[in-house]
């Protein structure tokens, strides 16, 4: 790329938590590649940061299968976007996560000839295997997140790069506020902390089951403080209807996981990339996740043939063994967690050994600098 010519870069999100990472990215690349020009699908971080929008998905991004359902909402905007690569081809097409979405993008690009950079790839590892096929022949070079992902695709004939965790530069940064702390501690308790996941569908699953669990846990005698996350003030109201019908008592915090991680005793973690959040503060957690009654009769009668990892909680799959208690892809007995978080909460040789295990996965992991190392494949991709 040289100084003079301006590039036109195309990169896409249909999900919150990647609209955060191509922020981040967009603002290295303001940095270190000033002649790009990015336009696409985005979320709200990306069009503060200054990206050209077509469309944006992000409201609608789901969990599992339900991605599905987006990719039909989302027809007429792929259209658009084949429509504007028509009229004026991009000279990169950049897709972040979300592979039902973009894996068919992706094959639409390479049909014109575009060349395609994947980041955050498509974790094949745990299912889908057969999808390696689409990326080997679809995606020019794929931006891998978690560090036994570049050697798993490789072994697949994909041009494949470890660029480290894009949480990691976010975090980094965060700071508690020490009111916060103040406020939970204040009872003398031990704080629980729910993070029920950022997705309004995923929210209405895991946060009922997390509410059960506090009410199992004092019904046994257990004093404790619970306090819950909502990432955005758009969820509050969704997350204190929860909490009203519940009958249960806890804090709401708001956009503050520093404050809470930083203050609380245990986390009741839905799975996703908020397991490395909560391993980040090294707090101990049980990680939990439901994926609904239809999905349950097909993982009774498909799941061995479907999955392919033992471990399902990301932090056991990097420790390559089980670390943290995972409840997962069903919540069958919110009383059986009831219990393994009482005995997380009392027994402290566990707890240490826990946030032992934690440092050894997180500490490779928290100096990442994914957005640069990204940055760096745009512009050789761009010569």
């Amino acid at each position: 790329m040289t100084e003079l010519t301006p590039k036109r870069v195309f990169i896409s999100v249909a999900e919150d938590s990647a609209d955060l990472h191509a922020a981040a990215l967009i603002r290295t690349a303001a940095e270190v590649l000033p002649h790009c020009r990015f336009y696409g699908l985005t979320g709200p971080r990306m069009r503060a940061a200054g990206v050209e929008t077509i469309a944006d998905l992000t409201s609608h991004a789901a969990m599992l299968a339900g991605i599905v359902s987006v990719v039909g909402r989302a027809w007429r905007t792929v259209r658009l976007v084949e429509r504007s690569w028509r009229s004026d081809p991009p000279d990169l097409v950049v897709l972040l996560d979300s592979p039902e979405l973009h894996l068919r993008l992706a094959k639409r690009a390479k049909r014109r000839g575009l060349p395609v950079l994947y980041y955050i790839a498509p974790q094949t590892w745990a299912a889908r295997q057969r999808r390696n096929k689409q990326i080997a022949e679809n995606v020019d070079r794929l931006a891998c997140i978690l560090p036994f992902e570049q050697d798993y695709f490789r072994r697949a004939s994909i041009q494949a790069e470890y660029v480290g965790h894009p949480l990691f530069e976010t975090l980094r940064y965060e700071a508690p506020q020490p009111e916060v702390g103040d406020r939970l501690w204040a009872d003398g308790h031990p704080v629980v902390a729910l993070l029920p996941g950022s997705r309004r569908h995923v929210i209405d699953a895991m946060l009922p089951l997390q509410l059960e669990v506090i009410r199992h846990l004092r019904a046994a005698g257990t004093s404790l403080t619970a306090a819950i996350s909502c990432v955005s003030p758009q969820r509050r109201d969704q997350i204190q209807w929860h909490l009203s019908a519940s009958g249960e008592s806890a804090d709401v915090i708001v956009d503050g996981n520093a404050s809470l991680l930083t203050a609380c005793d245990l986390a009741l973690v839905a799975s996703g990339t908020a397991t490395l959040q909560v391993a980040f503060y090294r707090k101990p957690m049980i990680v939990m996740y439901d994926a609904g009654p239809l999905l349950s009769v097909f993982h009774r009668l498909f799941g061995r043939l479907v999955i392919r990892t033992p471990h399902l909680a990301l932090v056991n799959v990097l420790a390559q063994r089980r670390i943290v208690p995972e409840f997962m892809p069903f919540v069958r007995d919110t009383e059986a967690v009831a219990k393994t978080a009482a005995q997380l909460l009392s027994d402290d040789a566990w707890r240490r050994l826990m946030i032992r295990q934690l440092d050894e996965v997180v500490a490779p992991l928290e100096h990442s600098e994914a957005s640069d190392n990204v940055c760096q494949m745009i512009a050789q991709m761009l010569r």
